[in-house]
């Protein structure tokens, strides 16, 4: 590669790791944490508790996680002021397919606990849904 090349590169890297896009990584990191809770929780009380199947605590689990998410990264990590149909549907639809991934996740991982495969599948869905959030459901 030549140093014209790499130069550009390193231009197009500090153009999308600018502080504003860390510090946004960083709130939807947070907010992330607090789907996670909210996530976790409603998955271990149904299948701790009222013992549903693994797969449909894991969509309703993630649809409560999903809300939480919707209004916080809306409102705190996006600054979004405005409100939008369109912009809900993209977010559904992203998470639709995020949860969806997170399904495939956890069936390749059931050898594991199923805690442990639960935070794994959360981890790898996070990274999805956030560069999609930022560059297709809250992209202004």
């Amino acid at each position: 590669m030549s140093d014209h090349s790499r130069t550009n590169v390193k231009r197009a890297f500090a153009r999308r790791l600018n502080p504003q896009v860390i510090k946004q990584a960083f709130i939807f990191g947070l907010v992330g944490i607090s789907n996670t809770v909210v996530d976790f929780l409603v998955f271990f009380l149904l299948t701790h508790f009222i013992h549903i199947f693994y797969a449909a605590a894991q969509v309703a689990s993630y649809g409560s996680g999903m809300l939480n998410s919707y209004f916080l990264n809306a409102k705190v990590t996006f600054s979004s002021s405005r409100k939008s149909r369109t912009r809900f549907i993209k977010f559904v639809i992203l998470n639709i397919s995020v949860l969806c991934l997170t399904l495939v996740v956890m069936h390749s991982l059931l050898f594991l606990p199923l805690y442990l495969n639960k935070l794994i599948s959360t981890g790898v869905g996070m990274v999805f849904n956030f560069v999609l959030s930022k560059m297709w459901v809250f992209r202004d």
